[in-house]
């Protein structure tokens, strides 16, 4: 049986009260050193380095429970700035529930991401740097981590914990790497980069459609608490809930109370500052229900509680004076907050000042958990346990380290404890925390050694091209494939005779304007069990392309898809109280095509879709291509 909170506040209680008996016979002996001559030339303690008393024996009490690592709830947000909460001192907001877990925890200074969503969820999911787990991109593929990656959510399911996965994963769709495939039992809300329609969505529970009801953050917080309360119930096992809210990050569609409450804010000049603040609070009263729902079931003290944002905000506004915010490589773009709260094991008030960056909490978690030698399951991870310096654990002294943010080979930087670099710029953060004053032509010395420094990772740890990974199909697991749209590259390119529905090939967009024959969609895929499958194409086709054929190839295979059908529907845009980017999130009503069947063989190749007639003057807008293994 799991250990419940009530055994383990008696079990703490009691290691405690043996930690001051022991304290006041022989003095605080925390770490081993030279003999004690106050008590006769005894040695000092044998414990582990930095564990007191107290500690050893509640592990020495808890050794024989099963399952008696801590419930852990990870709360992670998109578009949320070190600014955007107001315990970091933003005047207009008010977050006292995400304030709540920094004042009656650990609140961490120097905390760091990455520049954008899926890198840095790939980070903190491995405890490795983004780009070696083959996620270098936002989209098109590029944020796909590799299946062999092993995440937090398999070491603590192999520890015995249930683990469940709630809001925007952003690392894959398809097994192995959606989330199911990557450690998590339960999986509710959707594997792209962003979601349209925040209100009444059809997201996934599973891989299987889900039609919600309500606003999008209120939804991932209903199935979290579920997961919570039936996890509770069954008191078979503690508990790892990951909740990825997608919120603050655009469309800028808020909650009617939300909206009425800051609308008409005059202090905050900016509309669109205003809907992005609407949004955190939002999602701060969300975190409240997760928090009295813990406190409720009598378990919130015995749980670790973690606040973290996935990179700068969206926009700039307030950030404490840091330069840049999303996507940028520098101190705005890249540092966000980190609130930690375990009253069993952190004193409240704790404020750690050291750098340390989302690649620790891999690490962190797992020595937190009871998981042994993590490094012996993973791939070479490149974060560290930082449990010292959450439990203040004296006469320890973090490391030297650098750490480094890489978005593109031109836009990187590397941050120590004093400085940050990129190509052409130093700034020393402790003098100038708003990188005002460049330095590297003063301190060339110190710019030409991070430069070298910075280099030489570089070197080991990404590659000269992205490498997209192939998308899987044919494993048991997941019968049906959806090959996107927006996960196809078009060529000869981007407006020259085919297009995307909007820049770049973000999440949900299709391809449109289609009017040279000689273009083409092609995606590289890795059919893992060679056999038949049946293939449908997902289509948009006004009355004048009726008759168009489509060829799609992939290696040998080869099927020629006729549209014998109109279907016309008109994009929408989603509901947002103020539009930054216009057109920027459509949507629009498809039309399934059962295209016959395909025979694929086993092994890599480049799935290609071309124009074989086009009877109008474009051919057919194309959602996707969708293979089901029969």
């Amino acid at each position: 049986m799991y250990l419940n909170s009530k055994y383990k506040y008696f079990l703490s209680a009691l290691g405690k009260y043996l930690e001051a008996c022991l304290i006041a016979v022989f003095g605080r002996e925390d770490r081993p050193g030279p003999p004690n001559e106050e008590i006769g030339g005894s040695s000092r303690s044998s414990l582990p380095l930095g564990m007191p008393w107290g500690s050893l024996l509640y592990l020495l009490l808890t050794a024989g429970a099963l399952g008696a690592g801590p419930n852990i709830v990870m709360v992670i947000t998109d578009d949320q700035g070190y600014g955007d909460v107001a315990v970091n001192g933003n005047p207009w907001i008010q977050t006292p529930n995400m304030d709540r877990i920094a004042n009656e925890g650990a609140r961490f200074e120097r905390f760091f991401v990455q520049p954008s969503c899926a890198t840095t969820r790939a980070a903190l999911l491995s405890g490795r740097y983004a780009q070696r787990t083959g996620v270098t991109g936002v989209t098109r593929g590029y944020e796909f981590m590799r299946g062999e990656e092993v995440t937090i959510a398999e070491l603590l399911q192999e520890a015995g914990y249930a683990t469940g996965c709630f809001g925007k994963w952003h690392n894959g769709g398809t097994w192995p790497y959606h989330p199911n495939g990557q450690g998590f039992d339960e999986f509710v809300g959707f594997c792209g980069g962003h979601w349209n329609d925040y209100f009444d969505p059809i997201l996934e529970r599973n891989g299987s459609p889900l039609q919600a009801r309500g606003f999008i953050a209120d939804i991932i917080t209903d199935h979290a608490i579920e997961f919570i309360e039936r996890e509770h119930a069954a008191n078979e096992r503690p508990f790892f809930c990951y909740v990825p809210y997608n919120t603050p990050h655009t469309p800028a569609s808020v909650p009617l109370d939300k909206w009425r409450q800051w609308a008409d804010r005059a202090d905050v000049e900016n509309p669109f500052d205003r809907a992005m603040y609407a949004l955190v609070e939002n999602v701060d009263d969300n975190m409240g229900r997760l928090l009295a729902k813990l406190e409720a079931l009598e378990i919130l003290d015995d749980t670790v509680f973690i606040f973290l944002t996935d990179n700068g905000p969206n926009g700039s506004r307030f950030n404490d004076g840091m330069l840049g915010w999303k996507s940028s490589v520098h101190e705005g773009g890249v540092r966000v907050p980190l609130f930690v709260r375990w009253p069993e094991r952190i004193r409240a008030g704790t404020v750690v000042e050291a750098n340390t960056a989302h690649i620790d909490l891999l690490p962190t978690l797992c020595r937190i958990a009871g998981v042994e030698n993590p490094e012996s399951k993973t791939l070479p991870l490149d974060g560290m346990d930082v449990t010292p310096l959450l439990f203040e654990q004296e006469n320890f002294k973090m490391p030297e380290r650098n750490l480094f943010v890489w978005r593109r080979h031109d836009r990187w930087s590397i941050r120590t404890n004093r400085y940050r670099a990129t190509e052409t710029t130093l700034h020393d953060l402790i003098a100038d925390p708003g990188q005002k004053n460049n330095l590297a032509k003063t301190r060339p010395e110190i710019h030409g050694e991070l430069l070298e420094t910075y280099r030489a990772w570089a070197a080991e740890s990404t590659e000269e091209e992205p490498a997209l990974l192939p998308i899987p199909i044919g494993y048991e697991e997941w019968p049906t494939v959806e090959v996107k749209a927006h996960e196809m590259d078009i060529f000869p390119g981007m407006g020259e005779g085919i297009n995307y529905c909007g820049r770049q090939g973000f999440a949900h967009q299709w391809i449109e304007s289609w009017s040279d024959p000689n273009a083409y969609a092609a995606r590289p895929i890795e059919v893992v069990a060679e056999g038949r499958y049946r293939v449908r194409l997902r289509y948009a086709c006004p009355e004048d392309a009726v008759g168009s054929v489509f060829r799609l190839n992939a290696g040998n295979a080869s099927l020629d898809i006729r549209i014998q059908e109109s279907w016309v529907s008109a994009p929408h845009a989603a509901a947002e109280q103020v539009i930054k980017n216009q057109g920027a999130y459509l949507s629009r009503e498809w039309k399934d095509l059962d295209a016959g069947e395909l025979m694929l063989e086993k092994g890599t190749h480049s799935l290609e879709l071309r124009a074989v007639k086009m009877p109008g003057v474009k051919m057919p807008d194309i959602k996707a291509v969708i293979f089901e293994r029969l």
